[in-house]
């Protein structure tokens, strides 16, 4: 083999193996990563949807990519943002669901109070806001 073979070979293998995982580890690749931007007195509900809610459940506007609940986006506002009329019922659902639990006969449903009351009517106006934006 060539000298220069050997040379290419070596700077494919700095790149694959350097300059890669450098630029994987220094991108932006939290957990926050895909949460939207959202209005300021829907923050904390934003923030308490992703510590409490997101792991179970998918909310595009959180950023959440739950693997057990269902996903937000679809069952609250399947056909987009809801509009002005809706978001007030959306946030009722959302509400009695965070309080009362759902089905919690069934073993691995939701728990009923994994809230305060002022969490959950701050985390219900947040999902109210912004289900079906993604």
């Amino acid at each position: 083999m060539s000298k220069r073979t050997f040379i290419v070979f070596g700077l494919l293998v700095v790149v694959l193996a350097v300059a890669i995982p450098w630029l994987v580890f220094h991108s932006r690749g939290d957990a926050k990563s895909g949460e939207d931007a959202v209005a300021g007195n829907l923050g904390g509900g934003q923030a308490l949807f992703q510590t409490n809610c997101g792991t179970c459940h998918t909310l595009y506007s959180a950023g959440t990519d739950g693997n057990y609940g269902p996903n937000l986006d679809e069952l609250l506002a399947p056909g987009g943002p809801a509009p002005a009329s809706e978001i007030e019922s959306i946030e009722g659902r959302v509400l009695s669901a965070v309080e009362n639990g759902l089905d919690s006969s069934t073993p691995g449903r939701m728990p009923a109070g994994i809230l305060n009351p002022q969490q959950a009517k701050e985390v219900a106006a947040f999902v109210g806001n912004t289900a079906g934006e993604g």
